[in-house]
């Protein structure tokens, strides 16, 4: 990155929530560090880091959504997180003094990111007091949210994780409340979301068709907002 200026106006190009957040996190960031700012693109589904690798850079995410990911024992990668309001990655290692990346962070989306190496964030954010208080306030905001949600979601069903999720899933998707949505996920990859196997999530799946609450068109569940609704009252 070349200048402090370039770096905010590439930022004031991005969506509102996410422009706002890095404009004040950025806010004192010396000159000398925004030009070990680098910038890259990550295709869909291609992982921006890998758990197990080395700690050794921090990712600012300017444009396209990001999901956790861990690995299970018999090999598979599950989806433990959507971090739909985290802007930034690879320091939670950082601020807990670990060597290797705890987990995987993959692209949902094609994403525009900047890039520093761990070293370079940490000479600067330990002496902004600004950004420090920003990233301490975000990382706790969401691992209380997340130990929240962690607390009810065990006590649920499948057929209640499953509400749970397209409700998720429509909210996202559909953020004006309108329209039908279509899930591409296959019955495999939302029991991998949900963390129950895939003859409970057709049971759950069809006890819903039944209710006539979703459809399956073509191998696919769809839904639309009245639908939605209905889903919301059945976890009240």
């Amino acid at each position: 990155m070349e200048s402090k200026e370039q770096l905010m106006k590439m930022i004031a190009k991005i969506e509102r929530d996410r422009q706002q957040y890095l404009k004040d996190f950025f806010k004192y960031m010396p000159e000398s560090i925004v030009k070990e700012l680098v910038y890259m693109e990550v295709k869909k589904n291609e992982n921006i880091l890998s758990a197990g690798d080395p700690c050794r850079t921090v990712f600012f995410i300017l444009k396209g959504q990001i999901v956790g990911l861990d690995h299970y024992k018999m090999g598979r990668m599950y989806s433990f997180a959507d971090f739909t309001k985290m802007y930034v990655v690879g320091d939670f290692e950082i601020f807990a003094d670990r060597s290797e990346y705890g987990a995987t962070i993959r692209a949902v989306q094609d994403c525009k990111l900047l890039k520093i190496s761990a070293n370079s964030y940490l000479r600067w954010i330990r002496h902004d007091e600004n950004a420090l208080f920003l990233r301490l306030k975000n990382i706790l905001k969401i691992l209380t949210f997340e130990r929240k949600l962690d607390r009810d979601y065990l006590l649920m069903d499948c057929k209640e994780r499953l509400i749970s999720f397209l409700i998720m899933l429509y909210e996202k998707e559909n953020p004006t409340g309108t329209g039908r949505l279509r899930v591409e996920l296959t019955q495999t990859e939302i029991s991998d979301k949900i963390g129950f196997n895939v003859r409970s999530v057709q049971r759950s799946i069809a006890s819903l068709e039944k209710e006539k609450i979703l459809s399956i068109e073509n191998g696919k569940i769809t839904f639309g907002f009245p639908q939605y609704e209905m889903l919301k009252t059945l976890l009240l």
